[in-house]
């Protein structure tokens, strides 16, 4: 199991669905000329780590958020991993549609009944989803993995717990899923189909990330999931009973 980091100090909240920004990426360091310190010669170059490639692009955005990075299933084909055999967090949420500056969208409210509080939300008739998140790493097209949180409804959920019960399968963090959805709105459909490492590299082209390079990605707890403020659910809440 990787050592859990608190979320908390490094990642205050989830990634709305919609949100993309990022901080910006360290300067690069500046150009040298021609005339090298003396002794600079025998010095090996440094390796570069720049990577190209579509599935590199997105793991440099999410890697220079200060966000918490959910991750979303596509009708495109993904390769995940489990990096633990359970849930790190099972709580409740509101989605509620909200105008944007991009125009309607729906945005995600912890509900404060999670801490034992009343909620606004719920006060109006806005009814939560159950969310059960896991510590998923997202394997790139190059085998580089990246943390991200998997945030399961019930639906989904229904097919993960399923999998932990398959002794073939158990546990969920042995080997690897191809994930993806397909269809619209209530129609949607999730697939999860569990692969073997050796047939990342056989039949994907893909080379599994080491043990180490997993266990250097950490893992999120509970501290990531923030109570949201009275104040603001009770000015949702409003907007939504003026609507009626």
């Amino acid at each position: 199991m990787p050592p859990t980091k608190r979320a908390a100090r490094q990642i205050p909240r989830v990634q709305d669905e919609d949100d993309d920004e990022a901080t910006p990426p360290p300067a690069p360091a500046a150009a040298t000329n021609g005339d090298a310190d003396e002794g600079d010669d025998d010095e090996a170059p440094p390796t570069a780590t720049i990577r190209r490639g579509m599935s590199a692009a997105r793991q440099v955005i999410d890697s220079t958020s200060s966000f918490a990075q959910a991750f979303k299933l596509t009708e495109q084909i993904q390769v995940i991993k489990f990096l633990e055999d359970d849930s790190y967090a099972n709580y409740t949420r509101h989605w509620i549609e909200r105008q944007t500056p991009t125009g309607r969208a729906n945005r995600s409210y912890n509900c404060l009944k999670n801490w034992g509080k009343t909620c606004p939300l719920c006060e109006v008739g806005d009814k939560p989803q159950a969310v059960v998140a896991f510590n998923i790493a997202l394997i790139g097209d190059d085998g580089v993995a990246i943390l991200k949180t998997l945030d399961a409804g019930p639906k989904l959920f229904g097919i993960i717990e399923n999998y932990a019960r398959d002794p073939k399968v158990a546990p969920l963090s042995k080997g690897y899923f191809l994930a993806s959805k397909s269809g619209k709105g209530g129609t949607v459909n999730y697939q999860l189909v569990p692969i073997k490492a050796h047939s990342l590299s056989d039949d994907y082209d893909i080379d599994a990330p080491s043990d180490d390079e997993l266990k250097k990605l950490g893992a999120y707890d509970t501290d990531i999931i923030t109570m949201p403020k009275t104040k603001d659910l009770e000015g949702i809440a409003a907007e939504i009973a003026d609507e009626y």
